[in-house]
């Protein structure tokens, strides 16, 4: 099951790095993003997730306040996948050095990501069609 767990851990913040090389590569100025909103598309309306990958080129630019126009949620999810990045690669390095996983280890690191989720993602939520 330790294995398994780094395993998890390491392909989440693979991910996690993924997003983030994207968001560095693509400039938040462009008006044509080269994933385009499938809401939009659909719909023809905004909705809450737009403009999230122009606020994390932002933020990866230290451009907070741009950050902010683009999305609103923008920063806050940002956030969440940067510290989950950290904090995926820790708990990773932490695993490897004892013996076996502790069934309290994982329970806290649930909990934690959880908690951040909520915490990021929550105005996204909120959202109504």
């Amino acid at each position: 099951m330790k294995k398994s767990y780094i395993r998890i851990n390491l392909i989440l913040a693979g991910i996690i790095a993924g997003i983030m090389l994207y968001s560095g590569i693509f400039s938040p100025e462009k008006a044509d993003p080269p994933i385009p909103c499938f809401v939009t598309v659909i719909t023809g309306h905004t909705c809450p997730g737009c403009g999230l990958s122009r606020s994390f080129s932002a933020m990866i630019r230290g451009e907070f306040k741009e950050a902010m126009i683009y999305n609103i949620n923008g920063p806050k999810i940002f956030l969440f996948f940067f510290s989950q990045f950290f904090l995926r690669i820790l708990i990773s390095l932490s695993i490897s050095k004892i013996s076996r996983l502790h069934s309290w280890i994982w329970i806290t690191d649930v909990a934690i990501s959880i908690l951040l989720f909520g915490w990021a993602f929550w105005g996204l939520m909120l959202w109504k069609f």
